[in-house]
């Protein structure tokens, strides 16, 4: 049996985290970098937001990487949840 398709908001969100964590920045601090506000880097974190595309620009480039590695790296991993099993 399937899992349910992760969305790819879901998995966008795991790839931020992940690149986050690497940088060692807090939500604070990246927030800060890419011109947003914390409380809104935490909802996209946490699924609860959907960053427009400026939005999502300005957070790949406070992450110094580009816009279109993450949407690659969460684009893998939203096939990656499809496909585990349950």
């Amino acid at each position: 049996m399937r899992r349910r398709r992760m969305e790819f908001s879901d998995a966008f969100a795991l790839v931020l985290q992940r690149h986050r964590a690497a940088k060692e920045l807090s939500k604070q601090t990246l927030a800060q970098k890419a011109g947003l506000h914390q409380t809104y880097i935490g909802k996209i974190e946490n699924g609860l937001s959907n960053p427009s595309l400026d939005a999502a620009n300005a957070i790949a480039e406070a992450l110094g990487v580009s816009f279109a590695t993450l949407v690659a790296e969460a684009e893998i991993e939203r096939r990656r949840g499809e496909s585990a099993p349950n």
